[in-house]
């Protein structure tokens, strides 16, 4: 029943993305250079969400291939630019490592980087170091602290 559930979530959430990449917002009030959200976005993120509270209880669909399968499909997509946040976050458990060269490939996505970085940390997958080193200089300070743990973590003397 609960997997039931989570794919019509994700459904719902493919549904809100729209067809064609939107432009960003005007910039939110006092961060100049962070744009506001569209409603789909928030509605999008709120989904991914609720996922993560229906699998904190049945942690046996952590596992379940085909809702981490529909789940990558939603944060491959870049229409639902910060909406795919919470989805990505959902990948974050060991067993999907296997995921990590496909996250990776949105790692230079400003709207999901952090997340990507967290991810892949979480998931302990090794091997992207040169992807996420830049990082360990980033302005935000989460996103920098992330980078550095990783590398520091995961990097080669050879690659550092």
């Amino acid at each position: 029943m609960e997997k039931e559930k989570i794919i019509e979530l994700i459904n719902k959430a493919k549904n809100l993305t729209p067809k064609k990449m939107d432009k960003d917002l005007s910039p939110m009030e006092g961060f100049p250079e962070v744009p506001n959200w569209h409603k789909y976005e928030r509605e999008i993120w709120d989904i991914g969400e609720k996922i993560r509270q229906i699998i904190y209880t049945k942690k046996s669909l952590r596992k379940d291939k085909e809702i981490n399968d529909l789940i990558m499909e939603v944060c491959m997509d870049k229409k639902s630019k910060r909406g795919r946040q919470s989805f990505i976050l959902l990948l974050g458990y060991k067993h999907l490592s296997g995921h990590a060269p496909k996250l990776i490939t949105m790692i230079n996505d400003k709207f999901v980087d952090g997340q990507i970085i967290d991810t892949i940390y979480k998931m302990q997958a090794t091997g992207f170091e040169k992807d996420i080193k830049p990082f360990a200089t980033d302005k935000l300070t989460w996103i920098r602290k992330l980078a550095v743990k990783y590398v520091k973590k995961y990097g080669t003397q050879h690659n550092l």
